[in-house]
This record gives C-alpha cells, sequence and structure tokens, in this order.
C-alpha cells in the first residue's frame, strides 16, 4: 500500500483515526434506528423504514469516512480502498458459494426443514431488513470502518501483517455477548477474527472494501438476516429453519449461534487461504 501512495502515519494517529471511525459506526447506527423507527411510528411502512434505515445507516458512515479524508487528514478516500473498484468476478461468486457452501454441508447432519407460518407482510418487512439493513448496511459500514479505515491506518502506521491480524482480532472481540460462558467466548473470537482475516485478504487483493462487504453482507443477509436459521431448535423469527438432531456447540456455535460453528469456521479459512494463495501469486507476478 505504502507503495502506491506514500500516506504514512504515526501510531497515535493510526489509534485516534481508528476510535474516530468505531464511534462514527456506533453513532450513525444510533442515528439511522432512531430516525427510521421514527418514520414507521409516523406512518412509513416497516418494510419502506426497514429500506430507508439501512441506506441512511451506511450513507452516514460513508459520508462521515469522506468528511474525515478529505476535512481532517487531507488524503483521498481511496487511501481508505473506498473507491471505484476494479472487476473481480472470482469475489462475486465467492460471496454466494461460501453461505451456500455451509447450508449445504449442514445437510450432511441429521435435521428437517421447517418454514415458520408467517403473514406476507412479516416475510416483506423481514426481507427488506435482512436484504438492505443486516446485509447490504451492515456489510458496507464495517467493511467501511474495520477493513477501510482500521487497517488501512495500522498498515500506514506499521506493516500490512499487523494490518490484516489485529483489527481481525479486534473485531472478533467487538462480537463477544454478556452471559457468554468463556468457551462461547473463545468460539466466537476465533471465528469472528478468522472471518475478520478473510475479508481483510480480499480486501487486500482487491485493493477495496466493495468485494469483502459483498461477501459480508450476503452472508448475513443468509445466515443471521432471519432468511434462514440453522440450530437445534426452531427460531419463531426466522422464515426457514433447519433443525438439527443434536444440540453440539461445535455444530450450532453455541451461545452466539452458526457463524461460530465449526462448519463456518472451516468456510472462513477455506476462502482465507484461497484469498492469501491469489494474493502471494498476485505479488509474484
Amino acid at each position: 500500500m505504502r507503495g502506491n501512495n506514500q500516506t504514512k502515519f504515526s501510531g497515535t494517529k493510526a489509534v485516534g483515526v481508528s476510535i474516530l471511525a468505531l464511534c462514527l459506526l456506533a453513532f450513525s447506527q444510533l442515528l439511522a434506528l432512531l430516525i427510521g423507527n421514527m418514520l414507521v411510528a409516523g406512518g412509513m411502512s416497516a418494510v419502506t423504514g426497514n429500506i430507508f434505515t439501512g441506506i441512511l445507516y451506511a450513507g452516514l458512515v460513508l459520508g462521515g469516512v469522506w468528511l474525515i479524508c478529505k476535512k481532517m487528514l487531507k488524503i483521498p478516500v481511496t487511501d481508505f480502498k473506498v473507491g471505484k473498484p476494479d472487476l473481480h468476478p472470482f469475489w462475486i461468486i465467492a460471496a454466494f458459494t461460501m453461505p451456500l457452501l455451509v447450508i449445504l454441508v449442514y445437510q450432511l447432519f441429521a435435521g428437517t426443514w421447517q418454514q415458520s407460518s408467517m403473514e406476507p407482510e412479516t416475510i416483506k418487512r423481514l426481507v427488506a431488513g435482512s436484504v438492505a439493513y443486516l446485509g447490504l448496511a451492515t456489510g458496507i459500514v464495517e467493511e467501511t470502518v474495520f477493513r477501510g479505515v482500521i487497517m488501512s491506518s495500522v498498515e500506514y502506521a506499521w506493516n500490512r501483517k499487523i494490518a490484516v491480524i489485529v483489527p481481525s482480532v479486534l473485531f472478533g472481540c467487538l462480537h463477544i455477548e454478556e452471559g457468554m460462558s468463556i468457551s462461547g467466548m473463545i468460539q466466537v473470537v476465533i471465528a469472528g477474527s478468522l472471518v475478520g482475516i478473510l475479508f481483510s485478504l480480499v480486501t487486500c487483493y482487491t485493493g477495496t472494501i466493495w468485494y469483502s462487504a459483498l461477501m459480508h453482507g450476503v452472508w448475513n443477509c443468509l445466515m443471521i438476516g432471519g432468511l434462514i436459521y440453522i440450530g437445534s431448535a426452531v427460531d419463531g423469527t426466522a422464515w426457514y429453519n433447519y433443525v438439527l438432531d443434536t444440540d453440539s456447540f461445535l455444530l450450532t456455535g453455541g451461545e452466539f449461534g452458526v457463524e461460530s460453528s465449526v462448519i463456518s469456521i472451516a468456510a472462513y479459512l477455506l476462502f482465507a487461504v484461497i484469498a492469501l494463495l491469489l494474493l502471494s501469486k498476485k505479488k509474484e507476478a
């Protein structure tokens, strides 16, 4: 990265910018949800409200990052890997292949598919929230902040290896939830760190956050957005459930869910290895 633009940060500056980006994420999320809920309470349909909230959330963060670059740091936003992407068809395909592969692997384990009895309007609201907010918006926001601002800042201050690993471990740690057991915490940190490393390597290879954002968004949409739920018991808020005949925390992901299962971890690792090999080959070319 430095070889392309000579941007350099001190360690203090990198930490400061990273904290600012995290604050921007939290503020934008709260503001978008507040405004979205107010509009729905005022008569806007829940479907439109979910779509509007997702667009506003992503827009606030992207606008905030642009202001940080333009007004505070005096660098182009492309230095944070938020720019027009080159075409990388492999990673577009991978974005859909990874969650579908995980779902397919689960079919090897005993279980049953069950469809929830939801009203059509509830399904529309669920799909809108899954695609627009949890999928696209969250994917764009988290990749802009973690792989764009934070990873780039750390790399400008230190080096790429630290930039790939440290923000990814931070990403994993931020998924720890209150009341988790020690084993649950370890499992979610491992899963979160690995998927963070995967997204970081994809960003390094493509030179932009947009492909990791697509992968992140599609994963969220299919795996945690409520369209499909995989676990040992039915989730009444999900459209389709694959109810496993086992409650093994290795398969169910324990307290955090399927995202931290060994199946998901294996998928993160597989695509991370592919990204690493492609990146190594690119450097040799």
